[in-house]
């Protein structure tokens, strides 16, 4: 990236519930920016064997540690990084603004049409269940599942962001197009930064809509 040295790294938060896009932009977004992508999942998936000996809460726990962790060691390389994660819980923000020397940018995926959300969703669930692997186990894969799901975080998920930089991506709108929200990225990258960024963030280009 242009002026390295004195840019400091950014942690690209995704937030967001199941099946709403978020991992689509995650990818696509730490492709443009050529940094590392940390999902959440990937280390959930990994726990598998753990769930006869621990409570499933406490490998959730884990996985979160382990993402945070392994977030900062990037950091601490100079590296920007993109976190594919839900973002559900306050606490999980708390962990990333802790992190030294980091700008953490938050980009919440909010599908405004359920009907759209939820047919990617089963979409998905259908195939994980048909591909005969562990992955993506323990994700819902029904609109009752994930309804249960929401259900059971109590609001928690609309907590109060304080300054934590933040855009919000409805990934179900088709007039929204990529360019415009790479646009808002950019401009909110570059207040905080400076201009060393933009040029990585112009970049971005990706398809919303899966």
């Amino acid at each position: 990236m242009a002026d390295e040295q004195s840019a400091p790294p950014v942690v690209v938060a995704m937030k967001g519930h199941p099946g709403s896009g978020k991992s689509t932009a995650a990818r696509a977004i730490a492709a443009a920016l050529r940094c590392p992508l940390l999902d959440k999942d990937d280390v959930r998936d990994c726990t598998l064997a753990l769930e006869a000996v621990a409570a499933s809460g406490v490998l959730n726990e884990l996985s979160y540690a382990v993402l945070w962790c392994v977030a900062e060691k990037q950091v601490q390389l100079g590296l920007s990084v993109v976190i594919d994660s839900p973002l559900s819980r306050r606490v999980h923000l708390d962990a990333l603004t802790r992190i030294p020397g980091a700008l953490v940018v938050i980009v919440e995926c909010h599908p405004s049409d359920k009907e759209e959300w939820r047919r990617r969703l089963e979409k998905r669930g259908a195939a994980d269940s048909h591909g005969g692997g562990s992955d993506g186990w323990h994700k819902p894969k029904t609109w009752a599942e994930l309804e249960r799901l929401v259900e059971g975080y109590q609001g928690c998920t609309d907590y109060e962001i304080g300054d934590v930089p933040r855009i919000v991506v409805d990934t179900t709108d088709p007039t929204v197009d990529a360019e415009a929200i790479a646009a808002k990225l950019s401009v909110l990258v570059s207040r905080s930064i400076g201009e060393s960024f933009l040029p990585e963030i112009e970049a971005l280009r990706w398809h919303l809509l899966v």
